[in-house]
């Protein structure tokens, strides 16, 4: 469980990291270049450095336990913690009413839902056949 939370984690400030040089290379491209700035070679190497960090942990992960127990849990995980590092940095909620931000939440409960139970019918059927 630890090699998983910290590959997900990792992997969301990677998420954030990359949208944060999305918009460096953006400019960069539109004739405002931002490559003389420290802050963008910084996000690069952060970007970089969160890449090789989440794949180590989740090869580690892989080597101790089934894909079909590391996937879900990462998907999870990963999702969750992603969804949360982007509500934080760019503030999604405040711009948005009660309504919207309720079916926000019923969506990610039902992709949740929607994955336990994919993993659980996998076992059923496992466990039928053997």
């Amino acid at each position: 469980m630890v090699y998983i939370g910290v590959c997900s984690l990792v992997g969301s400030i990677s998420v954030m990291s990359v949208k944060a040089l999305d918009i460096a290379l953006k400019l960069t491209f539109s004739g405002m270049n931002q490559l003389v700035y420290p802050q963008t070679w910084a996000y690069t190497l952060v970007v970089t450095s969160c890449v090789i960090t989440q794949m180590n942990y989740l090869n580690k992960a892989l080597d101790t336990f089934n894909a079909a127990v590391v996937s879900p849990i990462y998907y999870v995980m990963f999702t969750s913690l992603t969804i949360l590092a982007s509500v934080i940095m760019f503030k999604d909620w405040d711009r948005q009413t009660p309504t919207q931000i309720i079916t926000e939440m019923c969506e990610f409960v039902t992709i949740l839902s929607g994955t336990f139970l994919l993993h659980k019918i996998k076992d059923m059927v496992d466990g039928m056949l053997s």
